[in-house]
């Protein structure tokens, strides 16, 4: 069964990397009174829905699975109708990472990255899905963020902890660069691949959350996107319990403005103007 239009339309998906405020976003979405947040649905342990456990077990029940795109295109909706039916509120929120957009391909692809070629990119796009891209301009905080918390084994929390004292970390320069450079490119990837979609929105991270809640300019540009009434609008989106891990990555790392210097160049370059390649 195809999605049906007025669930497609009441679908939000956000596209993101790693440390750029997908939580705190999902967490407000869950906190508000309109919209359920399944956070992120390709995490096999995820309690509300698991695309990954889902298509497992789809592919054990089809042992003749053919992966062609209609096959793809109707389990990503019957996957999309009951959680849907699962949730408790008329709209239904979910993430995907970047490093999830290369997953669910058809048989037949290309081991390339264009945009028009990307088979989940292209089911929301085909749905009318809203996607709300959320990016955090400097990818090298991405990375500092994704460093300290690996270090501290601290990825979310709900306290202040901006002042306690630690040593600071010395960033390995190459793996920075190995690390933001993917990061750009799909960031890249995902701006083209939805640049005429009509339902898409980017909101920057941190300036959408303002203290514990969304920022009134990213609200309404959510509350437009989904066509809400105003009474509707102010409900979307709740407190914010979660708080920044480690607002002030100078102080923690040893070496940010070396490693900022040493991967500009090759980010500089990946933004030059290029011509079409399709």
């Amino acid at each position: 069964m195809k999605l049906p239009e007025h669930l497609a339309a009441r679908t939000i998906v956000t596209i993101a990397t790693q440390r750029s405020g997908t939580k705190a976003f999902a967490q407000s979405l869950n906190s508000g009174e309109v919209v359920r947040s399944a956070y992120e649905i390709f995490l096999p342990n995820n309690p509300v829905a698991s695309l990954t456990r889902a298509w497992a077990a789809h592919l054990g029940a089809h042992p003749d699975f053919g992966f062609s795109q209609e096959e793809m295109t109707a389990f990503l909706d019957d996957f999309l109708i009951k959680l849907h039916e699962s949730i408790d509120r008329d709209y239904l929120h979910f993430d995907v990472m970047y490093d999830n957009l290369g997953v669910l391909n058809t048989l037949w692809t290309y081991p390339i990255g264009l945009p028009w070629r990307n088979f989940l990119m292209g089911y929301m796009r085909s749905r009318g899905l809203l996607v709300v891209h959320l990016v955090r301009e400097d990818i090298l905080e991405c990375f500092a963020s994704n460093i300290i918390a690996q270090t501290r084994n601290l990825y979310h929390t709900d306290k202040d902890i901006s002042q306690r004292e630690e040593e600071p970390i010395t960033l390995d320069l190459d793996r920075a660069l190995h690390y933001v450079l993917p990061v750009a490119r799909t960031r890249g990837l995902v701006r083209e691949a939805f640049r005429q979609h009509p339902r898409y929105i980017e909101l920057t991270y941190p300036e959408f959350i303002a203290g514990d809640h969304i920022a009134p300019a990213a609200l309404d540009c959510v509350a437009q996107a989904l066509a809400l009434p105003p009474e509707a609008a102010q409900g979307l989106f709740g407190p914010i319990r979660m708080r920044p891990t480690a607002p002030d990555k100078r102080r923690l790392i040893a070496n940010y403005d070396e490693v900022a210097a040493h991967i500009a160049p090759a980010l500089a370059q990946l933004a030059e103007p290029r011509l079409q390649r399709w």
